[in-house]
């Protein structure tokens, strides 16, 4: 099959291009603000170009894991963020169908509130920030015109990159200084490796899975205790982590508190990792 990545420079779409390459895929990546050699340059806000790739490449599956996921800075620029995270995945994805190709689209677990986590897929969604509600908005867009898409909800992704946008290398940045990392106690999530992530996504399409999937790792945590294993896994003292309140940091964007996914469909449960990294 054919594939086009927007956004294969990212967090997930680089884990996801490795992925669909190794399983001998034909693959195409797109990138906006960070180059990569070998990927295509596009935004996908660009009618006309993004049109002009889908009919070169003709593709079979459009994913789309771009999104401006800093949800400080889309709670403080909402028009911003419903131009970067509905109006142009809409395009995008209202482009792939015309083509006839299936679409793949990254949501997130903060189209839930965090009252009364764990959530499954059948759980109404009650976002409380700026980009839960437009990431909400995406998905009902999907489920209404687009037939066949695959939207996947993962939480906390992390992975091995060197890469600021990377929760990981942002904490061993910190420690590698000897600096204590605030960390919060109150918040609740499923932390997810992109690794795990990509692999569980490329089995529902062939599975030929439609609508909401959630895929996340196999623990429930704290961003505490996530934060001290990464300190441990890596040989730093778990004390430089230093527990602390959501309140206490003022962000512009509420955090859901009681949060994290599980999902209601046999065989898509990820399992304890063998591997240190994931399980730190």
């Amino acid at each position: 099959m054919k594939h086009v990545i927007i956004g294969a420079s990212g967090q997930v779409g680089t884990y996801l291009y490795q992925k669909l390459d190794q399983v001998g895929e034909d693959v195409i990546g797109t990138y906006y603000r960070h180059p990569h050699s070998g990927y295509v340059s596009l935004d996908m806000r660009d009618n006309e170009a993004v049109n002009s790739l889908l009919s070169a490449v003709k593709p079979d599956v459009v994913w789309i894991p771009a999104a401006m996921a800093n949800v400080d800075f889309c709670e403080e620029n909402p028009e911003l963020s419903y131009e970067q995270n509905v109006r142009a995945p809409e395009m995008v994805a209202e482009l792939a169908s015309k083509q006839g190709a299936r679409l793949v689209f990254f949501s997130t677990d903060y189209v839930f509130d965090g009252v009364n986590g764990p959530y499954q897929e059948k759980d109404p969604v009650h976002p409380i920030q700026v980009y839960g509600q437009h990431k909400v908005e995406m998905e009902q867009y999907l489920l209404t015109h687009v037939p066949h898409s695959l939207i996947i909800r993962p939480a906390w992704i992390y992975s091995r990159d060197d890469n600021p946008r990377n929760f990981v290398y942002r904490v061993l940045s910190e420690l590698k200084m000897r600096r204590s990392v605030k960390a919060v106690t109150d918040q609740w999530n499923t932390p997810t490796p992109s690794d795990g992530l990509v692999n569980m996504a490329w089995k529902a399409l062939q599975d030929g899975f439609e609508g909401i999937l959630h895929i996340v790792g196999p623990e429930r945590l704290t961003r505490y205790e996530l934060t001290q294993r990464i300190a441990k896994a890596f040989g730093y003292s778990p004390d430089l982590v230093e527990p602390v309140s959501t309140e206490s940091f003022q962000l512009p964007a509420k955090r859901p508190l009681n949060g994290g996914l599980t999902t209601q469909y046999a065989g898509y449960t990820m399992q304890p990792y063998s591997d240190f990294f994931p399980v730190f």
